[in-house]
């Protein structure tokens, strides 16, 4: 004898309430009308990287970095040649050194290198001025990696040099920024951390 489903049995497979619920949600998603002013039609934004879903949001991938550049600060670090530098206290996110930050991003992409010299002959302070910082730069860190928040700042403190720069006492305030590059690019995502008082 053989057991006949009924559409209540259905409805307790969980793949099958899933394709419903996706269903139901693609239908339901076309019906709404697009918001005033907005052209369903217009160009891509500048925003790109929020499409891309292998990534988090541009301002989630900067506040991951942000947030463990405190938690390594908040740790005593050996940094090699430098020694080891006791803890200090976090840094503060600051939208004119995260301007200068990201702006020296997209500059080395262009470049298609690293090098805390942008292509204009700057150092990370002449780019934190223009950038309208009205405390004093103290220091930069730069990478080309595919890393995220922890794993990033661990190559930093990894690095003699680049631990010095991110557990700096003085520092008080950080601005993160980053670029990322097209497919088949030379670097995947550059980074960059402006430190600053």
């Amino acid at each position: 004898m053989t057991s006949r489903r009924t559409s209540k049995d259905f409805a307790r497979l969980p793949g099958v309430t899933f394709l419903i619920i996706l269903f139901l949600l693609m239908v339901g998603a076309g019906c709404v009308p697009p918001a005033e002013g907005v052209d369903p039609l217009s160009e891509p934004t500048d925003n790109w990287e929020f499409e891309d879903l292998d990534r988090p949001p541009l301002d989630a991938r900067i506040a991951q970095v942000v947030e463990a550049t405190n938690r390594a600060r908040a740790r005593a670090q050996d940094c090699g040649v430098h020694g080891p530098m006791e803890a200090v206290g976090p840094v503060e996110a600051d939208e004119a050194l995260e301007m200068a930050a990201t702006a020296h991003a997209h500059d080395l992409a262009a470049m298609g290198a690293l090098s805390h010299t942008g292509s204009d002959g700057s150092d990370f302070v002449e780019r934190a001025e223009r950038a309208g910082f009205e405390g004093q730069p103290v220091g930069e860190n730069i990478a080309a990696t595919f890393r995220l928040g922890e794993a990033l700042v661990r190559g930093w403190i990894d690095s003699d040099d680049h631990c010095r720069v991110l557990m700096n006492p003085d520092a008080r305030f950080i601005g993160v920024g980053l670029f990322d590059a097209e497919p088949g690019a030379r670097f995947s995502t550059y980074w960059v951390q402006v430190f600053g008082y």
